[in-house]
């Protein structure tokens, strides 16, 4: 059920020309992905922004927006299902972390994961590849991104590694994705604050969106 539920949500979303992305007088696409509330976060800022985005064009490219679950493997499954139908230059992911009070690009994903117990503490950290390598390094320029919202007075910074949980290992696997089906895709990932109507130390959610385009544009840039 929860399969089908993530499914119609893509659908949804998908329903902007589709037909244009297999033509080659079309322009390039970029997919963004968010993640649906989860835990006690009834909203989800990354969510959002991906709905807001989809159907958009930036920097000459068309943009799909796609929300996925707070699943291990149905995230992977679907973001890899919507990247063979659309064939994007660029994949941003985008999650949620509520400990924040910046905008956090990420530079690696690393070959860990963990749950979260119903105790409130979290497993033990074990491989999401069983043979992969221990990171995989994000192929867009990190600095330059956050140097570029930092001009437009947004909040940022580099983060060195996303976590162990499922935004970690979304990236993580879709880079390595990418490297197995010798893609020329290029993937990335930042993580959002709280809405500021969520928390005091949250960011508006426009000034999230300006946040991800700067880095579409950024990163187009250097394709």
């Amino acid at each position: 059920m929860r399969q089908a539920l993530g499914l119609l949500s893509i659908g949804i979303l998908f329903l902007f020309s589709s037909s244009c992305v297999y033509s080659a007088s079309c322009a390039p696409v970029v997919l963004v992905t968010g993640f649906e509330p989860f835990q006690n976060y009834t909203v989800n800022p990354s969510q959002m922004i991906a709905e807001l985005l989809n159907g958009s064009s930036l920097a000459g490219a068309e943009i799909v927006g796609v929300v996925l679950p707070v699943d291990f493997n149905e995230s992977v499954m679907l973001a890899e299902q919507a990247m063979e139908q659309y064939h994007p230059v660029l994949v941003l992911s985008i999650g949620l972390a509520a400990t924040s009070s910046t905008i956090k690009v990420e530079k690696i994903g690393v070959n860990l994961k963990r749950y979260p117990k119903g105790d409130g503490t979290w497993s033990f950290p074990r491989r999401i590849e069983k043979n992969g390598p221990f990171l995989h390094r994000s192929p867009l320029p990190t600095k330059e991104i956050v140097d570029e919202m930092k001009k437009a007075q947004i909040p940022a910074r580099q983060s060195i590694c996303a976590g162990t949980y499922v935004c970690n290992s979304l990236f993580y696997q879709l880079i390595g994705y990418v490297n197995e089906q010798n893609l020329t895709t290029k993937v990335g990932f930042i993580h959002v604050p709280l809405l500021d109507s969520q928390d005091p130390h949250g960011l508006p959610l426009q000034t999230m969106v300006n946040a991800v385009k700067i880095t579409i544009q950024t990163s187009l840039l250097s394709l």
